[in-house]
């Protein structure tokens, strides 16, 4: 009896806060728009992604001859380790270890770098998108404006999207 008494109370109430919103004339104005395809599709989202994709390859290329002068090292080692004195082979073993270790690095430094880089692009790009989202609503009267990831389901008429991608293009350039 009790879950049903606050059940009622709180569809009363949700209806008296809607009631009081509709009363007034305005209908609430709603619409959705998907991040991520503005990000992936705008003039801006696309210039971050060449960025982000160069200084991926830039380090890949470096820890590509990194490994490529480890391999020439471990090869030298291997043809001449038979003819070098213990201390001298002791010492290449060592060199190759630091070598090793050195390139591990890297490509851990390297992928943190990444990581940042594309943290900022996107921090940077969310900012932007969310600056226009906002003036777009309040240009076009919306009440309310989503992201589509936090959506199951919404009409195609009520998706905004698109308008957003153009509008960021041409603030943009």
């Amino acid at each position: 009896m009790k879950k049903t008494v606050c059940s009622m109370i709180m569809i009363l109430a949700i209806l008296a806060m809607n009631g009081n919103v509709f009363a007034q004339g305005e209908t609430g104005k709603i619409g959705f728009v998907d991040l991520q395809r503005v990000i992936d599709s705008s003039e801006q989202g696309k210039t971050a992604q060449d960025e982000i994709k160069k200084k991926s390859d830039e380090l890949t290329a470096q820890a590509k001859k990194m490994e490529d002068d480890y391999n020439q090292m471990k090869a030298d080692f291997d043809k001449q380790q038979e003819v070098l004195t213990p201390e001298a082979r002791s010492q290449k073993r060592d060199e190759l270890a630091k070598f090793e270790r050195d390139y591990t690095r890297f490509v851990q430094d390297s992928r943190n770098e990444l990581r940042l880089v594309e943290q900022r692009s996107l921090k940077q790009l969310l900012e932007d998108v969310g600056k226009i989202v906002v003036e777009y609503g309040k240009t076009n009267n919306f009440t309310l404006i989503l992201e589509a990831g936090n959506i199951l389901y919404g009409a195609d008429q009520i998706e905004i999207t698109e308008d957003i991608i153009k509008l960021y293009n041409t603030k943009g350039n």
